[in-house]
């Protein structure tokens, strides 16, 4: 049975842009959008240049300069700590723990189910600071442990190395989580954009593993390798020509991270050819078995129909799965916690009540 996917938005008529900014709303999108959107969006976007006009040389120089407005650096709170860990090619890299209070955890002294997060930024751009508001907003809601992985970057590092990197947290959670308190057998996974990607391709490493991952939560995930694609019109998936100008991403944004990502000689091309399907594009991969997963999409992204088609497909292959349909926003819209679609991916009934269900299960 295909899955019901949900309108849950108003429209709004919206106001036009008062003046030209530099990174405008393109006009076929204005009436399409929400009004709350276009005023955070002219608010704390639009007054910046767009990042895929930038030298990725001056973006790792001067993170802080191009950072988004919802990044955060919560590593002076309360609880929260990081940790080193091990990928198999011996990579090591940093993992942030928020631990949860436990005079205010439903779980009490624990262990705690744990939640592993995976930043998005279309494999070349993101860092630790990118979902710390959801990462704190989770851990502060649940009472359970989250963890956010500082995986590795392309182009300094060829694609797929990042996945690596989720892949050896998730084995780490489940073989020596106890060493922070969690259950090693409650583990649910998620991410935004590319960290959607990596969650869909984690599900069926972990599948094929052993590890019995309880959620995965897809936040406007990229689940089709798009580095073989010259132009919108390449893709299978409407959604890519119907929303080749939309804000936050754009196909020209798409592309430059295609540029970055995509192998550059013969040993990168042959070293991306051997990896595993599930790596470049999960939805491709082999689904039955995976763990249940909630999916939300944006009606103005480019990827919402190949999000969409990943969550058929999981349902054909017997998968429990959850999708919503926001309209009115694009990528990245669950950043942006003033607008109500924001507030509303972080309500009832949508993915903190999904990791609800994985709280109720592990008191039981």
């Amino acid at each position: 049975m295909a899955p019901s996917v949900i309108n849950d938005g108003t429209d709004y008529v919206s106001q036009q842009v008062p003046k030209p900014i530099s990174s405008a709303i393109h006009p076929d999108f204005l009436d399409r959008l929400d009004e709350d959107f276009i005023e955070y969006y002219n608010k704390h976007i639009a007054i910046k240049p767009v990042t895929h006009g930038i030298a990725i040389e001056e973006m790792r120089a001067n993170p802080k300069k191009y950072a988004s407005a919802w990044c955060r650096d919560f590593s002076n709170e309360p609880f929260v700590k990081d940790i080193k860990l091990t990928a198999d090619d011996g990579h090591v890299f940093t993992a942030r723990i928020y631990q949860p209070d436990e005079n205010s955890s439903p779980f009490g002294p624990g262990p705690y189910p744990i939640y592993i997060n995976f930043h998005g930024g279309g494999w070349i751009f993101g860092d630790l600071t990118g979902d710390a508001e959801i990462c704190m907003a989770i851990r502060n809601h649940l009472g359970i442990i989250v963890m956010d992985v500082d995986y590795r970057l392309a182009p300094e590092h060829a694609f797929g190395k990042g996945a690596e990197d989720a892949w050896a947290a998730i084995r780490w959670a489940h073989k020596t989580g106890a060493s922070i308190n969690a259950c090693p057998d409650c583990i649910a996974i998620g991410g935004i954009s590319a960290g959607g990607h990596m969650s869909a391709t984690a599900q069926q490493l972990a599948r094929d593993a052993g590890i019995p991952l309880r959620l995965a939560i897809l936040g406007v995930p990229a689940v089709v390798y798009e580095g073989d694609w010259e132009k919108p019109a390449d893709s299978p998936y409407a959604s890519m020509v119907e929303n080749e100008f939309a804000p936050c991403l754009d196909w020209k944004r798409i592309d430059y991270f295609r540029q970055h990502y995509m192998p550059k000689n013969a040993t990168e091309q042959a070293a991306f050819d051997a990896l595993p399907i599930c790596y470049k594009s999960p939805l491709y991969g082999k689904l039955d078995g995976v763990c249940d997963t909630f999916i939300a999409t944006a009606s103005c992204d480019p990827l919402r129909d190949e999000g969409e088609a990943y969550g058929q497909e999981l349902i054909k292959a017997g998968v429990l799965v959850t999708m919503r349909r926001y309209t009115g926003v694009p990528h990245p819209f669950m950043h942006m916690a003033p607008i109500k679609k924001a507030e509303m991916y972080a309500q009832l009934p949508t993915s903190f009540s999904c990791l609800q269900q994985l709280t109720v299960a592990n008191s039981r």
